[in-house]
């Protein structure tokens, strides 16, 4: 009886789910016009099960009613080779630096393409918001509602060319005006559509691990990457598209499979893509550069000075380690300082100065340091460096000007909350490797002289940059204020271009990608 009463009250459930199944496709089989057709699909009840929200809904209807529900991207025969391209380029989002679980489309039809006509244009309707202003809020840590077009934007937008490249540019364009997002758009967008998105998770070990299966395994992964054909089982050409994966990865193109080539090879191109977009979302936040201002990209080691819009100097940068990183911030360059003291952070005497002092107090005077409390002067060899516990170091420490200074020669000096400088360095040799991430926070800067004088030069200062000279001959300590202050930015901005136009990746030193990635992709 029970079962019986159940079966009854299901019935009227059952007729009314089969009903709205129904409901949902029968108009499309009758021998209606595509106007009457698409006016019928435009329903609430239709929408929703089309997974279009409320916003874009009511964008929809007005943006149909006003053409007399003409369709834009199909016909009786199916959709437009117009039609077409854009469908295609909208399965692959990721190619336009947008997420796949925002923009995608799991169940394109097939048979009733009037259906697509709807999906295409309320996707292209929120793509303009996105690409210009970005789809993630930093501070809440979370993607943004969608923005859809105004009703009066969208003839305009959907005038589109019928040319598939053509048409993506189009869409890229309505990205953020700065050249660095453009050229990112662009390189991402033929990598996304040139490169397979293998589905392959292939371990590499080192060769100095297993030199073999090192070689085997980073053909197949070069391979699948699009970098060597498969057909090419030369160790010439292995070794050549090695070298040039290395190269546009940020590695030492060796044509040796270490630690860092072999994580760099067990990355995915979706993964590569996923972080292209990401670097696209962080040029939106930064809404282009003020003139002149100076840019340091820690993850790719790279000072740059502009002065309306025009690269004035590139200079390679030594960055913090992974346990003293360099922060992300903004600050105003104020002043260069030639010859500069170096008065040494608590963190680095208390932990490493102690232990050194503790064995010899002459590491003081060997390494041109002088010890105070206060401001009065103190003897390491007066000091009982045995009693004073670990992180504990009650004096102050400062090395006196000179090229043995750990700053060098020049400081550039601008105001902030984690006393970091830009500034020159005595170890030059570090300039050569690839991956340069050695300091306790600060940015040591190869040319660092040049680099003042360009900033002097354009500051228009009383100081002039000859004048630098002579101070730099005599080795004189002098603080040279600047008349204008400089906007100094520090991003982490791990792929960009290459000369060529290329995505360029840089490793993700401080491993900070992947907790955004994790937010916008998954």
């Amino acid at each position: 009886m029970k079962n019986l009463i159940a079966f009854t009250l299901f019935l009227p459930f059952a007729f009314t789910s089969c009903k709205n199944e129904t409901a949902d496709v029968y108009f499309l089989d009758q021998q209606l016009a595509l106007p009457q057709k698409l006016e019928q699909l435009l329903s609430p009840v239709h929408l929703d099960s089309l997974h279009i929200d409320s916003s874009a809904q009511r964008l929809l209807i007005s943006f149909y009613k006003q053409r007399n529900y003409q369709p834009l991207w199909c016909t009786e025969s199916g959709l437009t080779n117009q039609g077409q391209l854009i469908q295609e380029l909208l399965k692959n989002p990721i190619a336009f630096g947008l997420p796949g679980k925002r923009y995608q489309i799991s169940n394109w039809d097939s048979i009733y393409v009037l259906k697509n006509e709807v999906r295409i244009t309320a996707l292209l309707s929120a793509m303009p918001a996105d690409l210009k202003n970005g789809f993630f809020d930093a501070e809440k840590k979370q993607l943004r509602s969608k923005t859809y077009c105004q009703l009066n934007q969208l003839d305009t937008l959907f005038s589109f060319p019928n040319e598939r490249q053509q048409i993506a540019s189009k869409i890229i364009a309505w990205g953020c005006a700065d050249t660095n997002y453009l050229q990112l758009a662009h390189a991402l967008f033929r990598f996304a559509t040139s490169h397979p998105f293998e589905n392959l998770v292939q371990k590499i070990p080192t060769q100095k691990a297993d030199s073999a299966a090192s070689v085997q395994n980073s053909k197949i992964a070069l391979i699948h990457k699009g970098y060597l054909h498969s057909d090419s089982t030369s160790l010439t050409a292995y070794l050549a598209s090695l070298k040039q994966f290395q190269l546009e990865n940020g590695q030492t193109p060796d044509g040796i499979v270490g630690t860092s080539t072999a994580l760099a090879l067990e990355e995915s191109n979706l993964h590569k893509c996923r972080r292209a977009a990401l670097a696209m979302e962080k040029w939106r936040w930064k809404n282009g550069f003020k003139s002149p201002s100076i840019w340091v990209n820690i993850p790719e080691f790279k000072l740059r000075y502009f002065v309306n819009d025009s690269l004035k100097s590139e200079n390679k940068v030594i960055v913090g380690k992974f346990s003293n990183q360099t922060p992300e911030f903004r600050a105003n360059l104020r002043a260069i300082v030639s010859f500069p003291y170096w008065n040494v952070p608590y963190s680095i005497s208390s932990t490493e100065m102690l232990p050194a002092a503790r064995k010899n107090p002459g590491y003081f005077a060997r390494n041109h340091l002088k010890l105070y409390r206060k401001d009065q002067e103190i003897d390491p060899f007066s000091v009982n460096w045995g009693k004073i516990k670990d992180k504990s170091f009650p004096y102050s420490v400062r090395q006196e000007p000179g090229k043995h200074n750990a700053l060098g020669i020049v400081k550039f000096e601008f105001h902030n909350p984690f006393g970091v400088y830009v500034h020159d360095t005595p170890q030059k040799s570090l300039f050569n490797t690839t991956v340069r991430a050695y300091s306790h926070g600060c940015v040591r800067c190869e040319n660092p002289v040049d680099l003042a004088k360009m900033l002097l030069f354009y500051d228009e200062n009383t100081q002039l940059p000859d004048s630098l000279d002579t101070l730099i001959q005599h080795q004189i300590h002098k603080t040279i204020p600047l008349r204008k202050h400089i906007p100094i930015q520090f991003d982490y901005i791990t792929v960009g271009t290459t000369k060529s136009g290329n995505l360029h990746f840089y490793k993700d030193i401080y491993r900070k990608d992947d907790a955004y990635l994790k937010l916008l992709f998954e």
